[in-house]
């Protein structure tokens, strides 16, 4: 027997019981069930969190089955733990293989047993699997790879027939804007792989939106090709769309490239909201700052401490804008020292920092030395090409 096709997104009107509907890039089309087809290169899946409810199930196809007969088959994790010396030494070495298989490990668990029919040529109709034991709703973000190992029962023994692989992008919940899940035309703004692979790395096993937002943010601002210009170059102010294909692009070029705050709030947002977060772009205009850490500056080069005069900067809230509201900004640091004459300073990344201007701890009041401050009318996100 073989396997001959699993389907992760198997509904793609629904995300409670099965895979996201998800894409590589703009370029393509949407990654379509089956994922996994014999003979052709797989492709991933994805699953949110919040989203899946009791029981998660997968749908496969078999073949070269006995003709006009069942089966009973079932899925279950191929790896098996490598032998360990005893003593201290296999204890920190078992400790580092359950850490490693926590952050890249199976998520999807094993499969119940399932009755599976076979026609008179030994083929199978698609047939509803169950996850048992599967960790996708409590391991948090990453990318995960399991290996299944998939048996028959026959004459009281479990037997071996075939084998498959699965990378698995796990996010927090439902993604949000720009990204959506409609599966009307050619929807560009389903989730990217592409984009996945940079967003659950960064926020590498983070369990709450606030945790992905602030890694994510702090991420950005830390890339180390990276450096500030006051114009933006990946957003289409004419069009309200953010380049995000040209971003990565830049990302994986290794060269460098310049960005100002209203990419950094872009790509802030469109990483962060990738994971089920819910963070949004705001403008607030005229003001003279006082010292902050440039874009991927060393805290410790006075050079790098500046001041601008800035028209304009855009940075991320946290579900809507105000005065008291909460704060992300992927391109600067902010100083934390009260001393401004002095060369000492205290970097913070403003991660979830409240907005306003009475507290030393808000961000208005770490960043803005002279000027208005005042808030656009509205916050938005650009579509993504």
């Amino acid at each position: 027997m073989r396997v001959d096709e699993i389907h992760f997104n198997h509904d793609t009107s629904s995300a409670g019981s099965d895979a996201l509907n998800i894409r590589r890039n703009a370029a393509g089309t949407p990654i379509q069930a089956p994922e996994w087809k014999y003979g052709l290169t797989p492709q991933s899946a994805a699953y949110a969190a919040a989203l899946l409810g009791g029981q998660v199930t997968i749908k496969a196809k078999f073949s070269n089955g006995p003709a006009g007969s069942q089966r009973k088959i079932r899925a279950v994790d191929a790896w098996v733990p490598p032998a360990q010396p005893s003593g201290c030494l296999g204890w920190l070495i078992k400790w580092l293989i359950l850490l490693i298989r926590a952050l890249f490990g199976n998520v999807l668990g094993d499969t119940d047993v399932q009755l599976v029919s076979f026609d008179s040529a030994g083929v199978s109709g698609l047939v509803t699997f169950s996850l048992v034991d599967h960790k996708l709703k409590t391991s948090g973000v990453g990318i995960r790879t399991t290996d299944w190992k998939w048996q028959y029962w026959h004459k009281g023994h479990w037997h071996d027939f075939d084998s498959t692989q699965h990378r698995i992008y796990l996010v927090l919940d439902a993604p949000a804007g720009p990204w959506n899940q409609s599966t009307a035309g050619n929807n560009t703004q389903l989730p990217w792989t592409d984009a996945l692979d940079k967003a659950c790395l960064w926020a590498l096993g983070a369990t709450t939106q606030d945790q992905a937002a602030e890694r994510i943010t702090k991420a950005i601002n830390t890339q180390p090709t990276q450096s500030y210009t006051p114009a933006t170059l990946f957003v289409d102010f004419s069009s309200g769309s953010y380049n995000l294909t040209s971003y990565l692009t830049q990302l994986n070029g290794g060269a460098g490239f310049q960005l100002n705050c209203t990419d950094c709030a872009d790509a802030v947002t469109t990483f962060a909201n990738l994971l089920g977060c819910n963070l949004w772009e705001g403008q607030f205009y005229n003001m003279v700052t006082k010292k902050f850490l440039t874009l991927n500056g060393n805290p410790a080069v006075e050079a790098d401490w500046v001041v601008w005069s800035w028209g304009y900067h855009e940075i991320c809230w946290l579900n809507q804008m105000g005065q008291n509201e909460w704060i992300y900004d992927g391109c600067l640091q902010v100083d934390m020292d009260d001393n401004s004459a002095d060369l000492v300073h205290a970097a913070k990344h403003p991660v979830k920092m409240r907005f306003g201007m009475s507290d030393p701890n808000d961000y208005r009041y770490r960043l803005v030395n002279t000027g208005q401050a005042a808030l656009a009318s509205a916050p938005s996100r650009r579509a993504l090409m």
